[in-house]
């Protein structure tokens, strides 16, 4: 017998609310900042960096940024790499500032 409570995967689909799309992204200056210094610092190499802020509705807001370190090619890079950016995470969490990644 067939459970009348269940729902199939369609059926809350359906009713989900869906999310409406971005109209607006709105930088701070302080990120536009940090993103050019840190190009700067090392040009010509590949940088990657971490974008935070808040996704409010149809306004994605980038209100901070930090930059991952630079090394040499290893095969533990990866593993600091993400030991780097939960530290990072949680030191920003601890100060109250926004720390949901938006992009990067």
């Amino acid at each position: 017998m067939v459970n009348s409570m269940a729902r199939s995967f369609l059926q809350v689909a359906a009713t989900e609310e869906v999310a409406s799309p971005l109209r607006v992204v709105q930088i701070k200056g302080l990120v536009i900042l940090k993103i050019i210094k840190h190009c700067k610092e090392f040009s010509p190499a590949l940088i990657t960096g971490q974008l935070l802020g808040l996704d409010v509705g149809s306004v994605l807001e980038v209100a901070n940024y930090f930059s991952f370190p630079i090394r040499e090619e290893d095969e533990e890079i990866e593993d600091d790499r993400a030991n780097y950016q939960l530290e990072m995470m949680r030191c920003l969490r601890e100060v109250n500032v926004d720390n949901n990644i938006v992009g990067w």
